[in-house]
């Protein structure tokens, strides 16, 4: 696959305006993690961390694929290609 078709994959599926929010809300684990841990054990902390981040990579991937987005996507890829 060309680099630059893989690279505006990535850009559109988990694009950085997405991707740096979620990041800085999950550095933020310490501030909501007495709230987190009324929910869910201690030694499960870690590992339901992990599927909250992936369940909210997953979403904006999903988002990624919706209408407009996959025709803009598709639009890119040709521009690419064409070049």
């Amino acid at each position: 696959m060309d680099r630059n078709v893989f690279k505006t994959y990535i850009d559109h599926f988990l694009p950085r305006e997405i991707v740096g929010p979620v990041i800085i809300v999950f550095a933020l684990e310490g501030v909501i993690s007495g709230l987190f841990e009324l929910y869910v054990p201690q030694e499960y902390a870690t590992l339901a961390w992990g599927v909250i981040f992936l369940a909210s990579v997953w979403i904006v991937a999903r988002w990624g694929t919706s209408g407009e987005a996959s025709e803009e996507l598709e639009e890119k890829i040709e521009e690419i290609k064409t070049e």
